[in-house]
């Protein structure tokens, strides 16, 4: 007679996959009902927006490839910061778009935010995944690709700019045709909180894995 035993326990350690997390920040609604009239606007034009599409509104402060393993230590230290941080507010001044085919709603840089972008790429990057690919284009500027091997991004300190996508993979023409005949009025939002969402090859995401606010 053969006896098979079975093991009480899986000899593979439960290892989980690397993914990719935006550490973003929250805004309120005001930038919700800019972000949803010029999406009404793309629309009328022919052009489906990354809103209209329920992408989620964010603002990156550092994103970055990390084991799911990780994912409980990168909430403790947002919680940390958040619980530390005072709302402040963001200026959303131009409609751009980028060397890397996105439309986005360019916010001015300030004080408030840079810190909380630096603070934040501090204390995460040592649960970052490690001998991540250095993407092709960053290959070609040093300054970016010594950035990435380190923090695994190269958006991070003087580098950082905060904006918001609205829109990847653009047809180039066909954008700068819009923001030549868009009437975008800048205007002024707060930062009320930190979220973290795990988004796709293009940075993006339909829903917030963990928030948390900012205290008053």
């Amino acid at each position: 007679m053969l006896i098979f035993l079975i093991p009480l326990f899986d000899s593979k350690p439960n290892v989980k996959p690397n993914v990719d997390y935006n550490v973003f920040v929250i805004l309120d609604n005001n930038t919700t009902t800019n972000v949803e009239n010029i999406s009404k606007k793309l629309k009328e034009n022919g052009i489906e927006s990354l809103y209209e599409k329920k992408y989620i509104i964010q603002l990156t402060l550092y994103l970055t490839k990390y084991n799911m393993n990780n994912l409980h230590k990168i909430k403790e230290i947002i919680e940390k910061i958040a619980n530390q941080t005072k709302s402040f507010n963001v200026e959303f001044y131009r409609l751009r778009k980028t060397d890397r085919k996105l439309l986005v709603l360019d916010a001015k840089n300030n004080e408030n935010i840079q810190q909380l972008a630096d603070e934040i790429t501090v204390n995460l990057t040592k649960y970052h995944a490690k001998n991540i690919n250095v993407p092709n284009w960053i290959k070609y500027i040093p300054e970016r690709e010594k950035l990435f091997k380190l923090y695994g991004s190269s958006d991070v300190f003087t580098n950082f700019e905060p904006y918001i996508p609205l829109l990847s993979q653009v047809n180039l023409s066909q954008i700068q045709s819009f923001i030549s005949k868009y009437n975008f009025n800048p205007f002024k939002s707060k930062a009320i909180g930190i979220g973290i969402a795990q988004v796709d090859d293009l940075g993006q995401a339909k829903n917030i894995i963990y928030s948390v606010k900012f205290k008053k």
